[in-house]
């Protein structure tokens, strides 16, 4: 219920911040400055003057497309969370139609397993082996086994606790059951919002560990992993900045007034590790209903500060980032081509970079990924039928091979001397008198039938040198 009322709040927050409806925006909402306005309620199609290319359709309800672009990845979690802001964004137009055909917003995208709104290596291997390659850094080894913050730790956990390393998982757990009202273990049971207790002193231990490989090495796997979100981001935004070099999409749509991406704490972090040295600490986790906001500002007057003629300010949970983008000075606002060639260096599908490991894989790593893909084949819908179609493919595939590869041997091996038939030599052993072996068949006949070396002896036909 918190985390429903958390998400509906984000969207009043965005509604005050970019509509303007008369006397029902207060002087303190950022809709009361006619820069900030996405739409004007008062006007009968909701327009703002603009000297830009044409940005989204009047003509089509506020919630659709061109005017809205919403995108999330499959997890019921983000899809909900989306909805809910969107509830408060666009609740009293959702209403107003009354009719549910028309109240319906178009969601974009993908299977989770394939999705880039978080850090693929799945997709992009390479992405996995950077991720790896931080962990095996000196610098990560030098901080997890001398610093001060993980030896005191590894000595709660362990004098407190009988643990003698502290897990990967802790974090979740610790955080899952303080934000549902259970009980902690005794240990940790101290948080006060003061700082100090070992359940903050854990807690950050964890988030340190677990956020290391973002910013490292200049937050290549950050980079990377991010590139394909960023360029999905970054092609809103060029059709506008830079409409001579980024046209309209294939599909002819003009860009949209706004793109929510619905994404996860570990969409957040990275993106915002790729923005800079100074923007984002590194060591600190986004919290729940956490919000980053793009805003594109059309200048227009000949501000020198702002020679592209547009700028962008960067928001992060209510606080301005701008400033600590590099190249950008102390006001709010930035040339907008300082945050073009911040990310498109390495905006990029993962088919458009080197998504190979430089790292031979062995057979157990190779063991791996054909289990992760069939993990991932059965988690998707009707993928449990599909393996089974697959089986029992390969089985009929390999009795037809089988059936003809030993025909073939058999045709090879066995090379008769007469035109005894086998059936013939089985009943030219038989007694028709006594019914029963005889003891006087010939056994040149025999011998003569099957090819020397295969196992005949002086008294035995050797059956296993037959198959």
């Amino acid at each position: 219920a918190r985390g429903y009322e958390q998400e509906l709040s984000n969207g009043k927050h965005l509604r005050q911040a970019y509509f303007y409806d008369g006397d029902k925006t207060a002087d303190e909402h950022a809709a009361a400055d006619p820069r900030m306005r996405l739409w004007d309620l008062t006007n009968d199609d909701n327009s703002i003057p603009s000297h830009a290319s044409t940005i989204g359709d009047p003509t089509k309800e506020m919630f659709q497309e061109p005017n809205l672009k919403y995108r999330a990845d499959d997890e019921q979690r983000t899809l909900m969370s989306g909805q809910v802001l969107l509830r408060g964004l666009f609740g009293p137009e959702l209403a107003a139609t009354g009719d549910d055909e028309t109240a319906v917003i178009k969601l974009h995208t993908a299977d989770y397993t394939v999705d880039v709104l978080t850090l693929n290596g799945k997709v992009c291997p390479r992405v996995e082996e950077l991720r790896n390659e931080a962990y095996e850094s000196d610098e990560y080894k030098s901080w997890v086994q001398s610093s001060i913050e993980a030896k005191t730790t590894k000595s709660l956990m362990k004098d407190e606790m009988g643990i003698d390393e502290v897990p990967e998982v802790i974090l979740d757990c610790m955080m899952t059951t303080i934000c549902t009202d259970r009980n902690l273990p005794d240990a940790l049971n101290d948080y006060d919002g003061t700082g100090g207790g070992n359940f903050e002193v854990v807690a950050d231990f964890a988030v340190n560990n677990f956020t290391f490989p973002y910013k490292y090495n200049g937050g290549a796997y950050s980079k990377l992993g991010m590139g394909p979100l960023w360029l999905e981001i970054m092609s809103n935004i060029l059709q506008i900045v830079d409409a001579n070099h980024h046209p309209t999409s294939s599909s002819g749509m003009p860009p949209p007034k706004l793109a929510l991406f619905s994404g996860h704490d570990t969409t957040l972090m990275p993106i915002l590790a790729t923005l800079g040295e100074q923007v984002w600490s590194g060591k600190q986790w986004s919290p729940y209903a956490s919000m980053l906001q793009i805003e594109i500002h059309e200048v227009l007057d000949n501000d020198q500060r702002y020679p592209s003629g547009y700028a962008f300010r960067l928001i992060y949970n209510g606080n301005v980032l701008t400033s600590k983008m590099d190249e950008c000075s102390a006001a709010e606002l930035c040339d907008v081509q300082v945050l073009v060639k911040q990310v498109m260096s390495f905006a990029s599908e993962y088919e458009d970079v080197n998504c190979a490991t430089k790292v031979q894989p062995t057979g157990e790593s190779k063991m791996g990924e054909m289990k992760d893909v069939t993990v991932n084949l059965l988690s998707t819908p009707g993928g449990a039928l599909t393996m089974l179609a697959l089986v029992v493919f390969s089985m009929a595939l390999g009795s037809v091979a089988t059936y003809f590869i030993m025909r073939r041997r058999l045709r090879r091996e066995y090379k008769y001397a007469d035109t005894l038939t086998l059936a013939e030599l089985s009943m030219s052993a038989l007694d028709d008198d006594e019914n029963d072996i005889s003891g006087d068949v010939d056994r040149s006949r025999i011998e003569s039938a099957v090819s020397s070396g295969i196992g005949l002896d002086e008294n035995t036909i050797d059956e296993n040198s037959l198959i």
